[in-house]
């Protein structure tokens, strides 16, 4: 069960690098557990953030158009 949670972890470590740079994205939660990590303007219709899960930012696609940035450790 370990490497399960290390795996799911890791992946959303990595769509997290992916949408953070996406223009609607104000904040995304440091909670690796958190089900709805991601504070998102687009789907608000305001200023204030609603709460999305990684699954809603892949499937809007607007992290793209950002372009992807990813940082060598």
């Amino acid at each position: 069960m370990d490497e399960l949670l290390r795996s799911q972890l890791g992946t959303e470590s990595i769509t997290t690098d992916m949408v953070k740079h996406c223009s609607y994205c104000v904040m995304i939660s440091p909670d690796p557990l958190h089900r709805t990590p991601v504070y998102c303007i687009k789907y608000s219709g305001s200023n204030t953030p609603i709460l999305v899960n990684l699954a809603t930012c892949l499937t809007c696609g607007d992290f793209k158009k950002c372009g992807l940035r990813f940082e060598q450790s």
